[in-house]
């Protein structure tokens, strides 16, 4: 059985993206055969390359006006540095646009339009395309032998390496990640969608293939290796959570094991045990109960409160942690406003469930004026939970116009105290902690680090492991909390020097509120300044409308990095502060009677102009 997962393309919900390459053991990245590799495609990429995933190309759209599957190639190769080479290429182009010449049998394809291209038949390859399908085997025989050695050695004795061969080492090779393979065709006229989906099963991992899924011990803390089998204690990872207006659906990967309805599992975050009462398999639109989940499914659950996404399920006996899932910052917010007190209290209910769903979004209080401060990753982000909580929850609320979410660092270091004394009973309990902050470097564009750093090793041996969690998460919070001018704080590094305490081991928990105090004091000693986020920014124009594009553009503060003309079109890549980037679909409208387009996406946090 395949599991298939399909992501949105729009970078607003990249978490959707992020959360299930984190769970995947394959993929397929698709490209458009006009447009090439976009600005959300490099982040899709990034993204699994960060995950090691072996992953497909699929060039698609090339029945349209204007596409071109060589020149797409070449992008995938200078732009993200892959290396890829094709195993199927197109007979024909544009409307005339036959079939698919398989490279590795070096056959032709063509498919039944009748069967929606489930049914194909086999050619030889015209007499005119034999010597291009010829050089382009070629091309991929030395790309895999570059890669798998046994090949290689083949390759180089100047024998005709078989099918059998080709294609088991284009197999080593993406497992490996080194090689890349892409197909094209045409999917609205079902034109080469049959050899991707064998394409996945003939070079795309199984869960036997891939390596032990690595936890942290629930209760030691040490690094724990689970085998994907049906052998090992179960595990699961919850990815996804789905907010409906009667209940929650939990999606699960399950890494190891199994794990029937009558069984019992572990969630070590609450440390509870519970039982999963109804399995349901998911196809599509529609769901199948099933009795048991096994090493390598992707289930639902329903009926499980404070279980959130990133959360570990395990056998009760053999408890395991799995790193959470990580998503980027948000970077748009908007005020969300209620004529009464119900109708706040309803908001908060239903805006905690969607934040279980989706942990992109983020909701905060603005201090000066109370109002409810909903935060996401973008426009469009924002706009969409904004009609989900009007369509789908009948919210009665006034939603203000989205707003930029800024951040702060800090430019020199230092040291804050903080002490506590009080009375407990009949024992005085006093502590003091100090605290030093500094500026941590980071590679222009690199998002990949988490926003600070905490090092509490010099004060680890004397707090339990809890504490020391309780600790971590107490300064975590505080840099969240904000600095001088009420933005999150990142870009540091947080050490704590000292942290003495006189207290009995079962009421230190309040003397880490010191913590807090001695952050407060050192961020005061060290000079912050705001943080804007800049967008990197791809925009496409009707070459006569360029001067106008590039004129509106430099009004807007946006860097200019790259110019160029494809297939009669003008795209202009830069950098965009996303302050300046607010209405600009419409204004671009305007310039370009409608013909231009525009994506962007979180590139870095820079220095705001407005605070300098």
């Amino acid at each position: 059985m395949v599991n298939l997962i399909d992501t949105p393309g729009h970078v607003d919900f990249t978490a959707e993206v992020e959360r299930s390459l984190r769970v995947l053991d394959g993929a397929v990245v698709i490209f458009s055969g006009v447009e090439g590799v976009e600005p959300q495609s490099e982040t899709v990429w990034r993204q699994a390359d960060s995950y090691r995933i072996p992953r497909l190309a699929f060039i698609n759209k090339l029945d349209r006006a204007g596409a071109d599957h060589q020149r797409v190639l070449e992008q995938i190769q200078k732009r993200l540095g892959a290396n890829a080479a094709f195993v199927n290429i197109p007979y024909g182009s544009e409307s005339s646009l036959k079939g698919i010449v398989d490279l590795v049998d070096m056959r032709m394809m063509v498919f039944d339009t009748a069967t929606r291209g489930q049914e194909l038949q086999y050619h030889e390859i015209p007499d005119d395309y034999v010597e291009t399908a010829r050089q382009a085997r070629d091309r991929l025989v030395e790309n895999t032998a570059n890669c798998v050695d046994w090949l290689a050695d083949l390759y180089l004795s100047g024998e005709p390496v078989p099918e059998e061969d080709l294609r088991r080492g284009i197999r080593d090779a993406t497992l490996q990640g080194a090689l890349i393979p892409v197909l094209c065709g045409a999917a609205l006229r079902d034109l080469g969608v049959q050899p991707v989906l064998d394409a996945v099963c003939e070079y795309l991992p199984s869960p036997l293939d891939c390596p032990p899924a690595t936890g942290l011990d629930a209760e030691t803390g040490k690094a724990v290796h689970r085998p994907q089998n049906l052998e090992t204690p179960f595990s699961a990872l919850v990815f996804k959570v789905v907010a409906t207006s009667s209940t929650d659906y939990l999606w699960l990967r399950v890494y190891s094991g199994s794990l029937s309805t009558e069984d019992r599992c572990y969630h070590p975050r609450s440390q509870k045990r519970i039982r999963l009462r109804r399995i349901l398999r998911l196809h599509a639109d529609r769901t199948e109960p099933v009795q048991e989940a096994r090493c390598g499914d992707i289930v639902a659950v329903h009926g499980l409160k404070d279980i959130v996404t990133g959360d570990t399920l395990c056998d009760p006996e053999h408890p395991i942690t799995f790193e959470p899932i990580h998503f980027p910052q948000t970077v748009v917010s908007m005020a969300v406003e209620t004529q009464t007190s119900a109708d706040r209290d309803r908001v908060y209910e239903i805006v905690n469930r969607l934040l279980r769903e989706d942990p992109t979004l983020n909701l905060g209080k603005d201090e000066e004026t109370g109002q409810m401060i909903l935060s996401g990753m973008g426009e469009l982000h924002l706009e969409v939970t904004r009609n989900r909580m009007q369509r789908e929850f009948n919210v009665d609320a006034f939603f203000g116009r989205p707003r930029v979410s800024y951040r702060e660092t800090v430019t020199t270091s230092g040291v804050g105290r903080g002490e506590f004394e009080k009375r407990i009973n009949d024992t005085l309990v006093t502590g003091r902690a100090t605290v030093e902050v500094v500026p941590r470097s980071r590679p222009e564009g690199d998002r990949s680090m988490p926003p600070v750093e905490v090092d509490i090793s010099r004060i680890s041996k004397s707090l339990s492991p809890s504490l020391q969690r309780e600790g971590l998460d107490i300064l975590e919070r505080g840099c969240s909390a904000g600095g001088d001018h009420g933005y999150p704080v990142v870009d540091l590094k947080v050490t704590v020097l000292e942290f003495r305490h006189n207290d009995p081991p079962d009421i230190a928990v309040p003397l880490l509120g010191t913590l807090t105090l001695a952050l407060r004091e050192a961020l005061r000693q060290a000079r912050t300044i705001v943080l804007e986020p800049v967008m990197s920014l791809e925009v496409r124009a009707p070459e006569d409308s360029l001067g106008a594009v590039m004129k509106d553009l430099g009004a807007r503060r946006v860097e200019i990095r790259e110019t160029d003309i494809v297939e009669g079109f003008s795209v202009v890549r830069g950098l965009a502060p996303l302050a300046e980037m607010f209405g600009y679909s419409t204004q671009l409208r305007s310039i370009t009677q409608g013909r231009g387009s525009f994506s962007m996406e979180l590139y870095d946090y820079q220095p705001a102009k407005s605070w300098s």
